[in-house]
This record gives C-alpha cells, sequence and structure tokens, in this order.
C-alpha cells in the first residue's frame, strides 16, 4: 500500500525488486533439485522466468532504485515469511 501511495516509479521498484528476489530465491531451489527431476526442474525454471519477465516489465516502466535499507528490509520480511511458510 505505501509503494502504492509513493507513486508509480516506486511501485514498480517494489515490483522489480520483488521479482528479482524471488528469482533468486528459486535459483536456490534449482541448485537443490537433483539434476534428475526434470520435471521440478522445467516447472521451477518457468517460475523464474516468469519472475524475470515480470521484473523487466517495472523496470520498463520507469522503476526506482531501491535504497540499499528497503532492499534488505525485504529481504529479511521474505525470509521470515518463508521460515513461518515452512512451520505452517
Amino acid at each position: 500500500m505505501a509503494s502504492g501511495l509513493a507513486g508509480d516509479r516506486w511501485s514498480m521498484g517494489f515490483l522489480a525488486e520483488t521479482e528479482a528476489q524471488v528469482e533468486r530465491h528459486l535459483e536456490g531451489h534449482l541448485e537443490r533439485l537433483p539434476s534428475d527431476d526434470g520435471r521440478s526442474r522445467a516447472i521451477v525454471m518457468q517460475m523464474r522466468d516468469d519472475e524475470v519477465r515480470h521484473g523487466s516489465v517495472g523496470r520498463s516502466l520507469g522503476a526506482a532504485q531501491l535504497p540499499l535499507a528497503v532492499k534488505a528490509a525485504m529481504r529479511v520480511a521474505s525470509r521470515l515469511m518463508t521460515g513461518t511458510a515452512y512451520y505452517v
């Protein structure tokens, strides 16, 4: 909500950064998946490619570069959410 109130450039900046962080998260899954699990790898690669495309759209629409502190806060929030989801 805050990014929307800040305007389109910041909203697109949050979108682009979110997609970049999800892309890195999916890369981690690809590193851990067995190389012979082609079906799972194909699904995760498609998800990663979708995230890359979404981030590119945000950047092409004028995404603002977020401050490092904001990116770090987003990473912490993401880790908290994925860690919690693991146990739920």
